[in-house]
């Protein structure tokens, strides 16, 4: 306090002295706040751009926010940093929020520039990994070696594709021994066939 302050609040009741401050102060800090809060919902993190400097600002940002009285929350601190990150953060986002992982926000921090730099990383060999550092247990530890896939062995193989008339001309029924047609088409089949229904 200044001089001039102190002199003025010299006989006042402490509770009194902080009143009459908030009344003189409390437009400049309502408009300090407006100011953060609007630069903290604003901000987008632009594609190419550094995460690690960018996040600490957003922290940054929040701790101001928090110690002019205007507390956030760990979970929506958390989700204003996520929702302002680039598209390439895209699958982090999904894996933080179905993780449900539990941390600080520098500790976010730390994995948003791991995940960074396993991007960079796999850009230059053309595939992009997942991250995600899961709390839960993941089986016994039992592995069970996987069976391979059986192919059939010989015998019948399909036609695949459209079938097309096949030439019967060298054909030899199996039932009269004759050339030129199935046993289905016998005529002498046939009738055997009949007479066994009746």
């Amino acid at each position: 306090m200044t001089s001039e302050l102190q002199r003025k609040h010299q006989d006042m009741d402490p509770t009194v002295i902080i009143e009459h401050l908030k009344k003189m102060f409390g437009t400049q800090s309502r408009t300090a706040r407006y100011q953060l809060s609007k630069g903290l919902f604003g901000s987008k993190l632009t594609e190419n751009s550094p995460v690690g400097p960018y996040v600490n600002h957003m922290i940054d940002l929040i701790e101001e926010l928090e110690k002019l009285g205007c507390k956030l929350g760990k979970e929506l601190s958390q989700n204003l940093i996520l929702q302002s990150l680039s598209e390439s953060f895209s699958q982090f986002v999904i894996n933080f929020n179905m993780n449900k992982m539990d941390c600080d926000l520098h500790k976010m921090l730390n994995m948003l520039i791991d995940y960074e730099n396993q991007l960079a990383s796999e850009k230059k060999k053309g595939t992009v990994m997942l991250v995600g550092n899961s709390s839960k247990k993941k089986g016994n530890g039992k592995n069970k070696p996987m069976k391979k896939p059986t192919a059939p062995k010989g015998g019948v193989t399909k036609l695949k594709g459209k079938r097309g008339k096949a030439d019967q001309s060298d054909a030899e029924s199996f039932h009269c021994k004759k050339i030129g047609y199935w046993k289905r088409n016998c005529q002498e089949y046939l009738a055997t066939l009949n007479d066994k229904k009746q």
